[in-house]
């Protein structure tokens, strides 16, 4: 199974890592992957993802008890 977000597909960054002596070796960042339950189906998304998911379903609750209030954006 590969390391991907699956909403985002956010992957693995790759990169140099540098010594003190400036030597480069490759290096991966890897992405921080939770298992979590969306809609009854369990998916892998990363800590961001999951912690916008989190802001967002507070919004959409949020302007449901209150429909005047303002229904959420994304910036």
């Amino acid at each position: 199974m590969s390391r991907i977000d699956i909403l985002t597909g956010k992957r693995a960054n790759v990169g140099n890592s540098r010594s003190h002596s400036n030597i480069a070796t490759k290096r991966k960042q890897q992405v921080n992957l939770q298992r979590v339950k969306i809609g009854g189906v369990r998916v892998r998304v990363s800590a961001r993802t999951l912690r916008t998911l989190k802001k967002l379903t507070a919004a959409l609750a949020a302007h449901k008890n209150n429909p005047t209030a303002p229904a959420p954006t994304k910036k």
